[in-house]
């Protein structure tokens, strides 16, 4: 039963055909909308250096989830896929941050950007991935976004020549004074290399060392003496005789010898002095007029007692040495007779007069072989 006031409109309202049709038509454009915004809706997986996290977005490429995240790329950051990629639900998208690092490649410094997170993946990513080469970090250490210092080394072939010997090796070591402490090769304080011990090794590298040895020496060298000729009246012109003999003096020098690989390459004088001063030698010269020596006419015959005791030579000598001149006098019978000096020195006058004066003081004893040749 209708209440009382109200009016039934249903019983005044008729549906036409074309409200039908547009309701209908609003109806599915909204599940329509529904539906879109159900397939526009997506859920992407984010990787930021290892973070791993998801987002919702209705983002259509990767450059609009970057967006979505508040990601602003560096010019050394990289991103997969690339920013102008579509993306689904449940795409992954990866940001890498570019990280510097400070190198120094043997010995050569450098500073170069790496999106790697450790330092094996960073060496990876530059081609220095060498298992032989020395690194100044753990190749599992991490990098950080302000970067990191690096040190490398790679294995250099090095060849070193020591002692006759020849030895190649691939090294790490910074400097060529490591590579010969490796090598257990010791170097002297005079040795000579012939690189920088300084110098880092690099590859082809040849490294010689000159064993350098010296040692001092003195030696003793003769310093001649000169000789002084006096004059004097108590000889007789022609004649001569030592008052004083000389002697050398000494000198030592101070010689450092110098070794090259056991060859003696130089000698050096470094200091020399007079250990001993020579003496003069001092001869005596005469100058006395020789008289002139006149044998005496006695009859005798000299010629042939000379001929048999010197064969007529007034300079024989015997071979001891003590029978001397015409007459073979011995030096105490000729300075007991007067002579002076050598009798083989005398002219054959002076031997003949003194062989006179010896025969009236001893007669012909003299010459106990010879002394007959007298009287023929």
């Amino acid at each position: 039963m209708p209440v009382p006031g109200w009016i039934d409109v249903r019983s005044h309202v008729r549906r036409s055909p074309l409200a039908v049709a547009m309701f209908a038509a609003v109806l599915v454009a909204l599940m329509a909308a529904t539906t879109a915004f159900a397939v526009m809706d997506k859920t992407i997986r984010l990787d930021i250096d290892g973070h791993r996290s998801t987002i919702r977005t209705f983002a259509g490429d990767v450059a609009g989830v970057l967006r979505k995240a508040n990601l602003d790329l560096g010019p050394h950051d990289t991103v997969a896929p690339d920013t102008s990629a579509p993306v689904r639900d449940g795409s992954q998208v990866i940001v890498r941050r570019g990280r510097p690092l400070d190198l120094v490649v043997d010995g050569q410094p450098r500073r170069v950007w790496v999106t790697a997170l450790s330092v094996s993946e960073a060496l990876d990513q530059l081609g220095l991935a060498d298992r032989g080469a020395w690194i100044s970090a753990s190749r599992s250490l991490s990098i950080p976004r302000q970067g990191l210092s690096l040190q490398l080394r790679l294995p250099q072939h090095v060849t070193v020549l020591v002692d006759g010997r020849r030895t190649s090796r691939l090294t790490t070591a910074p400097t060529v004074q490591v590579l010969h402490n490796r090598q257990h090769v010791r170097n002297g304080h005079l040795d000579h290399v012939s690189v920088p011990v300084a110098r880092y090794p690099t590859n082809g590298l040849v490294v010689s060392i000159d064993r350098i040895s010296q040692r001092t020496v003195t030696r003793s060298i003769a310093i001649p003496f000169h000789t002084r000729h006096v004059h004097t009246s108590s000889l007789y012109v022609g004649d001569s005789k030592i008052s004083r003999y000389g002697n050398p003096g000494v000198r030592l020098n101070t010689y450092r010898l110098t070794w090259k690989n056991k060859k003696l390459v130089g000698q050096r004088l470094v200091r020399s002095r007079v250990r001993s001063h020579p003496v003069t030698q001092i001869v005596a010269v005469g100058t006395k007029p020789r008289p002139r020596y006149t044998p005496a006419a006695d009859g005798l015959n000299w010629a042939a007692l000379a001929n048999c005791e010197s064969g007529g030579n007034p300079r024989q000598v015997s071979s001891n040495g003590t029978y001397r001149g015409l007459y073979q006098f011995t030096m105490g019978a000729w300075q007991g007779v007067g002579g002076s000096g050598d009798p083989i020195d005398a002219s054959s006058s002076e031997q003949t007069y003194r062989a006179q004066l010896l025969y009236r003081r001893s007669g012909d004893g003299a010459w106990p072989t010879c002394g007959h040749y007298l009287y023929t």
